[in-house]
């Protein structure tokens, strides 16, 4: 969540995964016919409905024969182009159709990538427009669509007031060489309510209860399978899987999803029930897979033997913890080979099961495979010392008790350096039956309810709550814990994670926060727990970000650490921070760990927040909101001979956010 990311919005979104099913191909060939296209420009001034408008400088845009011939002159000029605007009137009504489109010709010498974006008058922050581009060789053809309520790879988008529409704009990108191509039959077209075709690797699916295969699964789209080695398999009638292997023969079967990827983010286990048909004994094993990667294998402890069934569970939790690389470059580095995972939960893609060769042929039942989350059971001791032996003493702990948080060690107003879209605001900062709750809905306001704000999400139509130390309790090395339940709404980006706090000179104006909690010399962050909603609610990202947030940047972390909740739905994680060394806890068992001379030696404050969005999440609905990101404790615990004058609590005023 480091400062950088609101720069990356729109390409991050770009990036989101697209949520349909088939139910959506079928919706689309409902649809009321389609009126006939309506041209948006024509050479012909008395019937056009469509002027060519606001051409940027190094830009020609000639009418000639029905169509418009460009030419754009080399320059620094970002995004050249031009517009087709309503001929009468300020906005086109098009309800009756479903899209706009148009087709190009590349007519120059250098490939081009062609954008066509379509507009309804409002605030900028909102995006009011839907965009789509095409890549042309020199001499090729293509069509250049725009389906309204879908942009950058019909990803789902603005939704587009396709009744007023006001203007229709067509450009290039920035390039010092000359280019030409042109732009014929402008015109909405297709049937109100258009969709963009399903794409079958795209669909996503998240089974019922988690159940897969067997009594209750109820699948959109069902499943397949496939077999190798010396394996054979087929449907019995109960609609489980009878599995033969050829005698002195391993083989395996993969469930596959009919299309797409299942989304077992709600889970963080599948179990499969085999049952033993034949008269040898068999040795099966199990994996879930996902394109990134797969779960660690499971192996029966011992042969399931003719006539008996056994169940076999394989956990996305790894058993080897993620170690981070020991000598990370600029960019973002991931963990040693073979440490942690690379499997992600909200995009399964296969279920295997292996069987080992056996004597004489053998016959295996696919009872029943669901995935599951059997609640974690803690150490008695989390909670109340850190995970490893020291002189500790307890330095700060917050259990939320009382009516409201306590402004003496936490700040609930800062700038918001992630989204567009989120205010802080008290009402949002909830102490209630000891928990902080900080609540992510749709409601208007002004960020840190301040009429007065200029930031760019001075007044916006979603709050949440925020809590950060920065200017009134900071610590070098220690134990960092914190007890949470994450939200399950599309969406949200919660996060418990820490930054640099150097302190010195108090003026704002001369030692601004950008500066105080930067994270070159020596300074870092820590994503202790860093979650996007869209993954489900056990998974997160781990992760270390220093020198800065530009070219010098440097990351090292995963984004596939996984922890169960407890009986209650919380999740426990920790940080153990010492000189040249970082160590992640879940529930009290190490997740993983970096050890480099790199590490932070900088005094730090902790961050509880949550606003939108986050570089691989599904899209923000509304429908599902009010969220909460409930926080039950925040301990802090220092070894004796860690300790530093600057630890601890800072003189305050006690005001909701910090004047330092």
């Amino acid at each position: 969540m480091h400062f950088q990311l609101h720069q990356s919005w729109r390409s991050a979104f770009s990036a989101l995964l697209i949520i349909s099913l088939l139910a959506g191909a079928s919706a689309i060939a409902q649809n009321a016919p389609a009126a006939a296209p309506k041209f948006l420009f024509d050479v012909n001034p008395a019937h056009s409905a469509g002027k060519i408008v606001d051409a940027h400088a190094s830009v020609t845009a000639t009418p000639r024969n029905g169509g418009i011939d460009v030419v754009v002159a080399g320059s620094s000029e970002g995004y050249p182009g031009f517009a087709v605007a309503p001929s009468k009137g300020e906005v086109w009504d098009l309800a009756p159709w479903g899209n706009v489109q148009a087709r190009v010709t590349n007519t120059g010498a250098e490939k081009l990538s062609v954008s066509l974006r379509v507009d309804n008058v409002g605030d900028w922050k909102d995006d009011p427009w839907n965009t789509e581009s095409v890549s042309l060789k020199p001499g090729e053809t293509g069509e250049l669509k725009v389906i309204f309520g879908y942009h950058y790879g019909y990803k789902p988008g603005y939704k587009l007031k396709s009744d007023a529409v006001n203007r229709v704009l067509i450009f290039v990108g920035k390039s010092a060489k000359e280019r030409s191509f042109r732009i014929e039959e402008l015109q909405a077209s297709g049937a109100a309510g258009d969709k963009p075709p399903v794409d079958p690797n795209a669909v996503v699916e998240r089974p019922q209860g988690g159940l897969i295969l067997g009594a209750g699964a109820q699948l959109v789209n069902a499943a397949k399978f496939e077999v190798k080695g010396g394996a054979r398999a087929d449907w019995s009638k109960s609609k489980t899987l009878i599995l033969d292997i050829d005698a002195g023969k391993q083989g395996s079967l993969t469930l596959k999803p009919g299309m797409g990827v299942w989304d077992l983010g709600l889970q963080h286990e599948v179990k499969v029930t085999l049952r033993n048909l034949g008269g040898v004994a068999i040795l099966p094993s199990l994996r879930v897979e996902s394109r990134s990667g797969a779960t660690e294998t499971v192996a029966s402890v011992s042969p399931i033997a003719p006539g008996t069934e056994i169940t076999l569970t394989a956990s996305f939790v790894p058993t080897s913890p993620w170690v981070g690389v020991p000598d990370p470059k600029p960019g973002h580095s991931g963990g040693i080979k073979g440490t942690g995972t690379l499997f992600e939960s909200n995009r399964a893609n296969g279920i295997t099961i292996l069987v080992e060769a056996a004597a004489a042929a053998a016959r295996m039942e696919i009872a029943g495979i669901s995935a599951t989350a059997t609640p974690a059971i803690l150490p008695p001791w989390v909670g109340k010392r850190p995970p490893v032996d020291g002189d500790w003493k307890l330095t700060l702990e917050d259990n939320f008790d009382g009516n409201a948080i306590n402004l003496s060690t936490w700040n609930i107003y800062t700038s918001n350096f992630w989204d567009k879209r989120t205010h802080f605001s008290r009402d949002n900062t909830l102490v209630k039956e000891g928990k902080l709750v900080l609540r992510y809905e749709k409601k208007s306001g002004f960020h840190n309810d301040d009429p007065e704000d200029k930031s760019a999400v001075a007044k916006t139509d979603f709050a949440c709550g925020f809590a950060d130390t920065y200017g009134k309790w900071t610590q070098r090395y220690g134990y960092f814990e914190a007890r949470m339940k994450l939200p399950t709404a599309h969406g949200l980006w919660p996060a418990f994670w820490m930054m640099p706090d150097r302190g010195g000179d108090p003026d704002p104006t001369v030692n601004p926060q950008w500066k105080r909690a930067g994270t070159g010399n020596d300074g870092m962050e820590f994503d202790i727990m860093e979650h996007l909603s869209g993954w489900g609610p056990y998974r997160f990202n781990m992760a270390f970000h220093w020198d800065g947030y530009g070219k010098e940047h440097k990351a090292v972390g995963t984004s596939n650490a996984y922890v169960p909740a407890d009986t209650e739905g919380f999740i426990t994680i920790g940080m153990l921070w010492t000189p040249g060394c970082a160590v992640y806890y879940g529930n009290g068992k190490e997740i993983g760990r970096w050890e480099s001379e790199r590490i932070g030696s900088v005094q730090s404050y902790p961050i509880l927040y949550m606003v939108s969005g986050g570089w691989a999440n599904t899209p923000l609905d509304p429908t599902q909101l009010p969220a909460d990101f409930v926080i039950d404790y925040i301990r802090v615990w220092q070894r004796s001979d860690l300790a530093s004058p600057e630890d601890g609590p800072k003189p305050n005023s006690g005001a909701p956010k910090s004047q330092f």
